[in-house]
């Protein structure tokens, strides 16, 4: 059976119900009448439990009092605790109309307590005076017990002759209202046929509207349809369905991303790999002719050009270094500083560079290849346009947890539009270095690579020079210990 169909059976039987409430009704009114009897009678069966309690105590610390012994002890410590137990249990006896005597009547309780436990340490002290005055005292409130118990009786007694006469007069009113339920049964049962229609249609209506967003491309529009029925569950999936059409929208967007990533990685792998293999051509050639050269210069008193030859030579050698390969910075720093004798060779006074080190940071491990071109650029805009030469310096330090090695021209400067090309994510329009081919761009992805960290260039540049700091998280020496083992 469909809960559609359900719902029908339901409006017939509705008037039922309705029928059936009236005498329901009056069902109730009983029970409570014989609920609310047995609830009187176990008030006022606690009432004298309590006032018995009182007397039965009481008359234990007399017995103990006139005969002392451990077992009159005990019997009295127990009938004490019993009346101390039912004390707690009066508070459920409260209402508004003897809220102010049971409170009064709790004290009093209390004072017996109290009364009692000072004649049991009177006497313990052998106070027999002191003893005898406080057992007189709870004597006289246990008779006042007993007569506030009278009073809460005929109070409860007028309490419940007051919801006895309420009860009587609800029913009375029950009654004459039975033929008015009569009459409106059949009201009801048009209203109720209006709103289970009313109900189906507007179901369908928002379905309908959800379907037709979700066909205009529109997954955010959630579909709720408020109901109890088939037509309920069919929206709920439908909108479960969207949700999976939108969670696949966006992986396919998320997939597409990263596929796109990966290709600009893979054509800035390949180009290195190209120039890597581009550069190991005839190697043992090249490095014996050079090795040579350098010999010859030598045996002829070329002292200087011995010593360039062999820096070129080390360069070289350096630059066939596998990229895949991490390096140590003092490794990177020496490739430089050969990079920089030879254009110093070339240039000669129109170049000046000095380099600012902190040599705890020349053993970090960095990527290959990441600060000649760096230099490189330095190179380019800051002192070969000028026939006068320029300044390249180059500082290696740490900073709020970071190794930064900063390189600083006082050239040209960079624009904004070339600084924004460098720092893109995207892969088009990088910068280029002319002798190496690997650009400041490349360097920007592969620093990224490596420290799988966005920010790792800062680009401070201005029309009095540029600063081109890098910055690489600072490991603990663990990782460090790590990276030397491997």
């Amino acid at each position: 059976m469909t809960r559609i169909q359900r719902k029908i059976l339901t409006m017939s039987l509705i008037i039922i119900m309705i029928m059936g409430a009236f005498w329901t009704a009056i069902s109730y009114i009983n029970q409570k009448s014989i609920y609310e009897y047995n609830n009187i009678l176990e008030r006022y069966l606690l009432l004298n439990h309590v006032s018995t309690t009182s007397q039965t105590a009481l008359a234990k610390l007399s017995q103990y009092v006139s005969t002392p012994s451990p077992a009159n002890q005990a019997s009295y410590e127990m009938h004490r605790k019993r009346l101390n137990d039912s004390k707690k249990k009066l508070d459920l006896l409260k209402n508004q109309a003897n809220a102010i005597a049971l409170t009064d009547y709790i004290f009093m309780l209390d004072s017996q307590i109290e009364a009692m436990d000072l004649t049991m340490m009177m006497h313990k002290l052998d106070k027999r005076q002191n003893s005898q005055a406080a057992y007189d005292e709870a004597l006289q409130i246990s008779k006042f017990i007993d007569e506030t118990t009278l009073l809460l009786f005929k109070k409860e007694l007028t309490n419940q002759k007051q919801f006895y006469e309420s009860m009587i007069e609800v029913t009375s009113r029950l009654r004459s209202l039975g033929l008015w339920i009569l009459g409106v049964v059949l009201i009801i049962s048009i209203g109720f046929s209006y709103w289970f229609s009313k109900g189906i249609t507007r179901s369908i209506y928002l379905l309908t509207q959800g379907a037709k967003e979700v066909a205009a491309g529109n997954f955010d529009h959630p579909i709720r349809v408020k109901s109890n029925d088939e037509i309920s569950f069919l929206a709920k999936t439908f909108d479960r369905m969207r949700e999976n059409i939108k969670e696949l929208v966006a992986e396919i967007q998320e997939k597409a991303k990263l596929e796109k990533e990966i290709k600009e990685y893979q054509l800035l792998l390949k180009e290195s790999e190209l120039k890597r293999l581009h550069n190991q051509i005839n190697p043992h050639f090249l490095f014996n002719t050079l090795n040579t050269l350098s010999k010859k210069a030598y045996l002829e008193d070329a002292l200087e050009t011995s010593d360039l030859i062999s820096t070129v030579a080390n360069l070289l050698r350096y630059n066939l270094r596998s990229v895949d390969e991490n390096v140590s910075l003092r490794d990177e720093l020496e490739l430089v500083k050969e990079y920089l004798t030879i254009l110093k060779a070339r240039f000669s006074s129109r170049i000046s560079y000095d380099f600012i080190i902190e040599e705890a940071c020349l053993d970090y491990e960095v990527p290959p290849f990441f600060l000649q071109p760096i230099v490189e650029n330095a190179f380019k805009y800051g002192v070969e346009p000028f026939e006068e030469g320029g300044y390249i310096g180059i500082k290696v330090f740490r900073e709020n947890g970071e190794v930064v090695v900063s390189v600083e021209d006082h050239g040209l400067g960079m624009t904004d539009s070339v600084k924004e090309q460098v720092l893109s994510e995207q892969q088009t329009g990088f910068i280029q270095s002319k002798s190496t081919g690997i650009g400041l761009r490349n360097v920007v992805q592969r620093l990224r690579l490596f420290t799988n960290k966005r920010d790792v260039m800062d680009i401070q540049s201005s029309a009095g020079g540029t600063v081109i700091a890098v910055k690489f998280p600072q490991r603990s020496e663990k990782d460090e210990a790590l990276n030397h083992g491997r």
